[in-house]
């Protein structure tokens, strides 16, 4: 069977997809429940006519969604979902976990956020226009009228704006420096800065590459991993032994920023 695998770095990680395209660690109070394990659904089987491999997601429910390409089959689609039902599994309760974990909503006055992998404190100001202003340690947030004591609209636009400053200029500094490595000429044509709410990056065909603004929040260390992961599916694109072989070389000691991306992973999407 010709089932396929995507090029993509999500919460937490799964493969390529079809070409198209901190909050505050809030303390615990003893240890939360392990959810339960949630019943099998009723796979989602959707056919995409530019798809050039079986595609496994879950949607928001826990729901598995199986794209098929042109070529494709739903038989050969359900035979994909079986053998993926580990990973399904793993994926289900990683959801629920979240959930049970996500922080709460508003951020107002004297909360801490992550910053380059530090916490800052917001603090309200009073200017004449809406924005951030970072000193001291801290982020002075004036907030729009609308947005009321909630700091949270304008500190997320705030580093929207950084994250694109910041993230395609460190892309191709890395590109440049890790072709040198024995992984060979990295082409990357786009940088595009999305709002991705289930990945911190995916590589299309042509050197297409898209990043999660909220890498500007995790330390310099894990934001290079992720960026070298996406370069390296310039190479493979899938998540083979390879492709593993080919981040280790480009970026040793990475299993150390993975782990940070699973412990911080509530609060990170929590900055939604």
């Amino acid at each position: 069977m010709r089932h396929g695998f995507l090029a993509q770095l999500r919460f937490l990680f799964d493969g390529p997809e079809p070409e198209s395209d901190f909050e505050p660690i809030a303390p615990r109070v003893g240890p939360r429940p392990r959810p339960a394990p949630q019943p099998p659904l009723a796979p989602q089987l959707v056919r995409h006519p530019r798809a050039r491999r079986y595609v496994l997601r879950l949607t928001s429910d826990g729901t598995p969604r199986v794209t098929i390409p042109r070529w494709g089959s739903k038989r050969e689609a359900l035979a994909f979902l079986d053998s993926q039902r580990d990973w399904v599994a793993r994926e289900r309760l990683r959801q629920a976990e979240r959930a049970q974990a996500r922080p709460a909503r508003e951020w107002f006055d004297g909360r801490a956020i992550l910053l380059d992998g530090r916490e800052v404190v917001l603090r309200r100001a009073v200017d004449r226009r809406a924005g951030v202003v970072e000193g001291d340690g801290a982020l002075h947030v004036t907030p729009r009228p609308r947005d009321g004591a909630d700091l949270r609209p304008v500190t997320m636009a705030w580093m929207q704006t950084r994250a694109r400053h910041v993230l395609p200029a460190r892309l191709l500094a890395l590109a440049a420096r890790v072709s040198g490595l024995g992984v060979g000429e990295l082409t990357v044509t786009q940088v595009s800065v999305r709002n991705q709410r289930a990945r911190w990056g995916s590589c299309a065909t042509g050197g297409r590459i898209s990043l999660n603004w909220r890498l500007v929040q995790t330390p310099e260390a894990v934001r290079d991993y992720v960026l070298i992961h996406e370069l390296m599916h310039l190479r493979q694109p899938n998540h083979s032994a390879r492709f593993w072989a080919l981040v280790a070389r480009a970026c040793p000691g990475h299993e150390v920023s993975r782990r940070w991306l699973r412990e911080h992973e509530a609060a990170l999407l929590d900055a939604r």
